[in-house]
């Protein structure tokens, strides 16, 4: 009998006999959905930009609006929250998919297109797509007709390109698309338009609203689109953490906290001007500067300041408006910010004298703060700066002015041209910067501060 057919008879045999020659039962694999995932690593990963809508620092706080929603959100799953910052637009959908995020927040509307590469949430905001243009002496494009060869710069890879090819196809003319190397986000483009750099960009409105709270001089007012909803991206496949963010968003939306952050975020543009003129300079100081003069020289007095140097903190900030509402949720006379404010003991509806009292003491820590200063002019600089931007930022305004070989103690003409470095991404996205872009107005807020607190000086 050959091997072969033993092997089959040997079968037919053990078959006969009720008796079979099985595999073992594979180990059943516990999958576990994207929401326990979440759960048990105890952290939801949410993929970001450095932007006014999404996620910036300021004054040494965590801000932005789709920050704070999320920020709820996991403090509501009881999880932490993890943010990873994106550079190339193209990044956030790879790093979803690829399981390196959970969530996008990236202030973005609800494509058909994108709908084929991810989910949404419900949307939880709105906006338009505008014209971000200079205020000139020549009048604004309102016709869109006029854009004909004209260049828009836009982000490399954004969104906005759709936008521009149906524009094109709609005035039967051609407009140049143009784009700067490394990924400038919307903000940056803003800030060029606004400093005579690029004449045109494209943005939502909620982010051009906040940008020309900071950039008197663009106008915005032009509309690029309809109304466009706004949503959180997830894969499709994590249906569960849908459930539960979409859940999670259709309460918060009619809470009263949301409507304090609308407020926060996009209420109070109209309410601030954060670029304020002097007070003349020839006051003669015989004459009151506010009815809050008393009070300054108490407060200063206690620590040994001069009293008008407060008071033109206190100018610039608010014009001695004790109410004063300001971006990001900041208040006060000093304008502290919520998170600031409470370390000092002073609360939206403290009484102008512990307002000013703990503007003092901050002002007098943050100047501690710089002792390695010796010149005392170049050290009330710093110290301004850091109440304006946040320590953090000086900080990396400094690093950048020893990297680049500029005097890293000294604010003229040095640190305080690191500034605007701050808010170019070859800088910001690097060493030795850590606290990421700011794209606020520090060298201003020093110089008006500081010439008009000397101009009172001079004029007593």
């Amino acid at each position: 009998m050959s091997k072969a057919i033993a092997m089959i008879f040997f079968g037919v045999i053990l078959a006969s006999c009720g008796s079979s020659i099985q595999k073992a039962p594979a180990k059943k694999v516990k999958v576990v959905n994207d929401l326990e995932a979440i759960m048990q690593k105890d952290t939801l990963t949410v993929l970001t930009e450095n932007g006014a809508i999404s996620f910036y620092e300021y004054k040494d706080k965590y801000l932005g609006f789709e920050y704070e929603i999320l920020d709820s959100f996991a403090r509501h799953l009881g999880v932490h929250l993890k943010l990873i910052e994106i550079a190339n637009p193209d990044d956030f959908v790879s790093y979803l998919n690829s399981r390196k995020g959970d969530l996008i927040a990236c202030n973005k509307p609800i494509h058909m297109e994108d709908k084929k590469l991810h989910a949404f949430s419900i949307p939880y905001n709105h906006s338009f797509e505008v014209l971000v243009q200079r205020v000139s002496e020549d009048s604004v494009i309102r016709d869109i007709s006029k854009l004909k060869d004209k260049n828009i710069y836009i982000r490399n890879k954004s969104s906005f390109l759709k936008r521009i090819l149906h524009l094109e196809d709609e005035i039967g003319e051609n407009i140049h698309v143009k784009s700067i190397p490394g990924y400038p986000v919307t903000e940056d483009l803003i800030e060029m338009v606004s400093r005579g750099e690029i004449d045109f960009t494209i943005s939502m409105e909620n982010t051009a609203r906040i940008e020309q709270a900071c950039h008197p001089n663009i106008d915005i007012s032009t509309l690029l689109s309809v109304r466009q909803n706004i949503a959180f991206g997830l894969r499709k496949s994590d249906v569960k953490l849908k459930e539960k963010l979409d859940y999670f968003l259709e309460e918060y939306l009619e809470s009263d906290a949301y409507k304090l952050l609308r407020k926060k975020y996009f209420d109070y543009m109209k309410e601030t001007n954060f670029h304020i003129e002097d007070i003349d300079s020839t006051t003669n100081l015989n004459i009151e500067l506010s009815e809050y003069d008393e009070l300054f020289k108490a407060s200063a007095l206690k620590r040994n300041w001069d009293w008008r140097f407060l008071a033109s903190i206190a100018y610039q900030e608010s014009r001695y408006d004790p109410n004063a509402r300001g971006f990001g949720g900041a208040y006060g006379m000093m304008q502290f910010m919520p998170n600031t404010g409470p370390s000092f003991n002073v609360f939206p509806d403290s009484p102008p004298a512990i307002q000013i009292d703990a503007g003092m003491r901050y002002i007098d820590q943050l100047y501690n703060q710089w002792d390695r200063i010796e010149s005392r002019e170049q050290r009330l600089k710093f110290t301004l700066a850091s109440y304006n931007a946040g320590k953090g930022h000086i900080d990396d305004a400094v690093r950048l002015a020893e990297k680049l070989g500029y005097n890293p103690l000294v604010w003229d003409d040095n640190v305080e041209l690191m500034i605007k470095n701050l808010s170019i991404p070859e800088y910001y996205r690097n060493k030795p910067v850590k606290y990421g872009a700011y794209r606020g107005p520090a060298k201003n807020y020093v110089k008006s501060i500081y010439s008009r607190y000397m101009s009172w000086k001079l004029n007593e």
